[in-house]
């Protein structure tokens, strides 16, 4: 008998986890056996739903490449593959609901289960077109992510990928996995988990079963919900009545952190304008570059122990310094990048939802020094985190809460549609997002395969066209980037610079002193 797998820690690496505002916990019902019927979305879930456009699905989840070797046999087949998710679908429960909607618009979408579940739906089978090759990789996972979901089912896809005879340094049977999901049902947190409970420990290890056989619950009757939706809607207003108070006191907390920020002219509050300010298309970009964990631990040890998202945002910055000094598109004023930072807490990430706050920090673009844009970001970091933790963790979540779904929906689609129907542009409040989707520690396997390499995607949205995603392995760190075709036309120049700094990095932490020992 196969030994049972134990349970997955949760894991944080560095000082923020992936991309979104904070969320309240999903609310949902329960019929008298104690057996959730239907959850409503939270109002930070519901707004992801808004902010999505045609040209700007709202996509996040990543790329394996993955070696047979290990699995039983040394062969996987696609029947496996189907059978072995099957064997995990209870691990994460929204990857079997999906949204509804009440027909007269009285509160947030619902998760409820799908009865017409189909994995086979979920889960698809290609090839790799010639010449096979790692940019032929990149290419197809451009086009993957490029492709909206299917709002009327479980919003996941997974992508079963063979034909990589021409990858360097993989044996010719390895095969890739892309898993994607939408924001409004799954946060990084989130994502990682339902991403993470599809993986092994070791090649043998199967996961606990389910208590009890699955079965979808009943769509509720209209009248029934139409009760549910206006009991709870009222429910909603007398706790967000209580949360006043706190409201007020993180929004006078936030202000006192920020006092310094609120003096300087309006103008100095934005972000410049770049090549990633404007709307995005319907074609995604995609790529990554990959850094052995030992040198980045020794380059960390070299500076002085920084804090490790503070160094790789050092890295990206001094990357778009030199990118956009090549195009001639440098300006005077820092770039600015909002980072994400998990909040859930002790709350259980396989019940999928937003739990995230976040903070602004100028990249230092300005600075030529990396040991000096190092210190600033750090600096910056610091002072983000502290406004962030001075706003409170649930701050936007009830302030969103405050406004019933009804007229909230209406005034950010109004909001999202008012640039393009006056023709008039957006003011820059960052410039890209930086998000850290850290994953357990240990080996990982999938079904038996062993996972060789790790990168991550997320969205791009209009006037935020630039996305990096840092992922990370026990041996490796990586740095992958979305964006679209006709803002980031030659990524491939631009993963060079990412790596390129990293080399300037390194060049001048070897002109430090040496560290002196603990």
């Amino acid at each position: 008998m196969r030994p049972r797998a134990k349970p997955r820690p949760s894991a944080e690496w560095g000082a923020f986890s992936l991309y979104k505002v904070v969320s309240p916990r999903v609310q949902s019902t329960k019929d008298r056996s104690g057996r959730s019927r239907m959850q409503r979305i939270s109002a930070s879930d519901a707004v992801f739903l808004d902010l999505e456009t045609p040209n700007a699905p709202l996509i996040i989840g990543g790329l394996f490449l993955l070696d047979p070797e290990t699995a039983p046999g040394s062969f996987v087949r696609h029947r496996d593959i189907l059978d072995y998710v099957e064997s995990r679908l209870h691990l994460a429960p929204n990857l079997r609901r999906k949204l509804v909607y009440h027909p007269l618009g009285l509160d947030e979408p619902r998760l409820i289960d799908d009865p017409d579940f189909d994995v086979e739906f979920h889960v698809r089978h290609l090839a790799l077109p010639k010449p096979r090759d790692l940019r032929q990789l990149k290419i197809l996972t451009s086009r993957l992510i490029s492709r909206p979901m299917d709002m009327h089912r479980p919003l996941w896809e997974m992508y079963v990928i063979e034909g990589l005879e021409n990858l360097e340094g993989v044996s010719s049977d390895a095969f890739a996995m892309l898993f994607k999901m939408h924001h409004a049902t799954f946060d990084g947190k989130a994502g990682g988990a339902a991403l993470w409970a599809f993986m092994q420990d070791t090649p043998e290890f199967e996961p606990l079963p389910p208590e009890k056989r699955w079965v979808p619950e009943r769509r509720p009757d209209l009248l029934g919900w139409t009760l549910s939706s206006i009991q709870e809607s009222a429910q909603q207003w007398i706790s967000n009545v209580k949360a006043l108070p706190s409201i007020g006191k993180g929004l006078a907390s936030g202000i006192h952190s920020t006092s310094g920020t609120l003096t300087e002219k309006p103008d100095k509050l934005l972000a410049p304008k770049t090549r990633f300010q404007q709307r995005v298309s319907t074609h995604r970009v995609w790529d990554f570059v990959r850094f052995e964990m030992t040198d980045v631990k020794a380059l960390r040890l070299a500076l002085g122990k920084p804090k490790m998202n503070d160094l790789l945002l050092t890295v990206i910055g001094g990357a778009l310094r030199q990118y956009l000094l090549h195009h001639d598109e440098l300006p005077d004023k820092a770039l600015q990048v909002f980072c994400p930072i998990n909040v859930r807490g002790a709350g259980d990430p396989n019940e999928g939802g937003n739990f995230v706050s976040g903070m602004r920090v100028a990249l230092g673009t300005d600075i030529d020094n990396p040991i000096e844009r190092l210190t600033k970001i750090a600096a910056g970091s610091q002072q983000g985190k502290a406004q962030a933790e001075a706003l409170g963790g649930d701050f936007m979540g009830d302030l969103l809460s405050l406004t019933p779904y009804p007229l909230r929906s209406r005034m950010m689609r109004s909001v999202m549609g008012f640039p393009e129907r006056f023709n008039v542009d957006a003011p820059a409040v960052i410039n890209t997002v930086v998000t850290n989707a850290p994953n357990p520690p240990g080996g990982h396997y999938f079904t038996g395969a062993k996972v060789l390499a790790y990168a991550g995607f997320g969205p791009v949205n209009d006037f935020i066209g630039l996305f990096h995603t840092i992922t990370g392995m026990d041996f490796e760190v990586t740095i992958s980037v979305t964006s679209c075709r006709e803002i980031l036309r030659d990524i491939g120049f631009y993963m060079t610079c990412i790596e390129t700094s990293f080399a300037d990095l390194q060049r001048a932490a070897a002109d430090l002193p040496a560290p002196k020992k603990a």
